[in-house]
């Protein structure tokens, strides 16, 4: 057996705790430690040298502490979707979160207390059956822990704000492996670690067991949809996708519609409570002459949450997105929550990852069913890499749009890509509503980390691949590998463009190219102060590429 493993296991017999399930890769759990040590983008294949399956806040305190005295490198993981694989790594040890899933909801106090390992998919179930709900994400495998400290946008940061500006309490392992309770009215290190884990990343501050978050009532009545301009149709012959219409709609009309809205501070836009907008990168050849922003076509997806009944959705969708062009709107009735669908199961129908592709909808178009219902996509593991930036509060201007569309526009996305299952493309993330322009003070906005509330929107710029069994298993043998690295390159080419009236990134978004400082802007002084005075780690156990120091 594993000797590390071996002496893992005597720490925890020393200290009077339970031992927890530790894989190894040896002969003995082969198949579980191969399954378990998988992340969530697949780019990154680690080999810890254990991983640890904690189900109790002494068992991480036990791991913490072992890991010291061994001079051992230590990873931690909940949901596994760091997009830099931070959570894992090869011959570390794995201190693996998501067994640690209780949910436990207090209607008295308008609170509940949350293990890190839980899922945006049960944990919404669960809240909604008790008629309240928090701010959460939109892909229903991650969990809420490396969510919430890493800010936590999705569909109600217009109403409700990021997640982390409503979290009130926590229980946390310091480096040193002591266990402490956090609270808003705690003493001043307290605080401190607490104003941290709201928004300042994650790991830099100590291992988070339990997170305590404000909750908000459920609507009577909440509605997911979408909207999609310059639909795509499939020509089998070249094996392409392109725009179906002849005249499509110039992006720039629907992305400055998108922006006018998420802005305004009209009562009716308030019922819009998150969105965001998904727009594909295409392919342009310098011979097609100069690039001209205001006809450039793409296929745009809009994606929304509304607070209210289907006819004051399509009424207000008609009288901001008419005259766009033709679009195409999309209400199912299985996408609807609230008090008033209690039969339907909140994070089963209203979880879907808005900021991935959509590979059903692909497929669909693929075998000629256009036109027929499509299934809400599954949030699937895949290798991807993602880079990002913010949108300033004045918005991002006629050469801010005109240049988001030319970098959307590149000799780098080649024609076919699609086809061949890679996918790149932006998500554009609304933060500007109702919660950061008249409900939080300017006092009650230095009570979490996050230094981006005044922002407008996220820029997302993704690149996926190999999501599918098929494509899986097809591995080297596949053709799609001639045209990674020029799409990689596209990345590249991204991160730098200059666009004007935006800054800064989001750390949940993370790209390791980016100087960690981008990340935190106004709080990166002042997160290292504390990481260095109150989190008991003077060796930096707690680090990876992108923690804080």
């Amino acid at each position: 057996m594993n000797t590390i493993v071996e002496k893992l296991r005597e720490a925890y017999c020393l200290d009077g705790v339970a031992q927890p399930t530790i894989l190894c890769n040896c002969s003995e759990n082969q198949e579980e430690y191969d399954q378990q040590r998988q992340i969530f983008n697949r780019r990154f294949q680690f080999m810890p040298a254990a991983i640890v399956l904690c189900v109790t806040t002494e068992q991480v305190s036990v791991v913490v502490r072992f890991t010291r005295k061994h001079a051992l490198t230590l990873r931690v993981r909940s949901g596994g979707h760091d997009h830099e694989g931070e959570c894992s790594g090869t011959d570390t040890i794995l201190l693996d979160l998501s067994k640690m899933n209780e949910v436990e909801i207090d209607p008295a106090r308008g609170i509940t207390h949350i293990q890190p390992g839980t899922s945006f998919q049960n944990l919404t179930t669960k809240l909604a059956d008790d008629d309240v709900m928090i701010p959460h994400g939109t892909c229903g495998t991650v969990c809420i822990a490396g969510y919430t400290m890493g800010g936590g946008w999705g569909p109600w940061t217009r109403k409700h704000g990021m997640c982390c500006e409503s979290v009130v309490g926590a229980t946390l392992v310091l480096g040193d492996g002591t266990i402490r309770k956090l609270s808003m009215d705690g003493n001043l290190d307290e605080r401190e670690l607490l104003w941290a884990i709201k928004g300042g990343g994650g790991f830099s501050y100590g291992i988070v067991t339990e997170l305590v978050i404000k909750t908000f009532e459920l609507p009577f009545e909440m509605i997911k949809f979408q909207i999609e301009w310059n639909e795509y149709c499939y020509i089998p012959k070249n094996k392409v996708f392109a725009i179906r219409d002849s005249s499509p709609i110039p992006t720039l009309t629907v992305l400055q519609a998108w922006e006018a809205v998420i802005a305004s501070t009209d009562p009716a836009a308030s019922q819009l409570v998150g969105t965001n907008l998904k727009i594909s990168a295409r392919h342009h050849a310098r011979e097609e002459g100069p690039f001209n922003p205001d006809t450039i076509s793409h296929n745009c997806m809009m994606y929304g949450y509304w607070e209210g009944d289907e006819n004051s959705l399509r009424e207000f969708i008609r009288q901001r997105f008419e005259f766009t062009g033709r679009y195409t709107l999309t209400i199912r009735d299985e996408d609807k929550a609230g008090r008033k669908y209690k039969h339907l199961r909140y994070g089963d129908h209203l979880m879907s990852s808005w900021d991935r592709y959509s590979f059903h909808n692909m497929n669909r178009l693929k075998q000629g069913l256009e036109g027929t219902p499509f299934p809400p996509d599954e949030d699937q593991p895949g290798p991807h890499k993602i880079t990002s930036r913010l949108v300033d509060a004045q918005g991002l201007g006629k050469e801010g749009h005109y240049k988001l569309l030319e970098s959307l526009t590149s000799p780098l996305v080649l024609p076919g890509n699609e086809g061949l299952g890679l996918y790149t493309y932006i998500t554009l993330g609304a933060i500007t509503g109702n919660y950061y322009q008249h409900v939080i003070t300017p006092e009650q906005k230095t009570k979490s980390a996050f230094p981006y509330k005044d922002k407008l929107f996220t820029i997302q710029y993704q690149t996926w691949w190999n999501e599918t069994e098929e494509q899986k298993e097809e591995g080297q043998n596949n053709h799609v590998y001639t045209r990674i690295n020029r799409a990689l390159d596209w990345m590249d080419v991204c991160r730098e463009y200059d666009i004007p009236n935006t800054s800064g990134a989001f750390i949940s978004f993370k790209d390791s190219s980016v100087p960690t400082r981008t990340y935190f802007d106004k709080s990166y002084e002042d997160l290292v102060k504390i990481k260095q005075a109150h989190v008991k780690d003077p060796d930096n156990q707690f680090r990876s590429r992108k923690t804080i120091i």
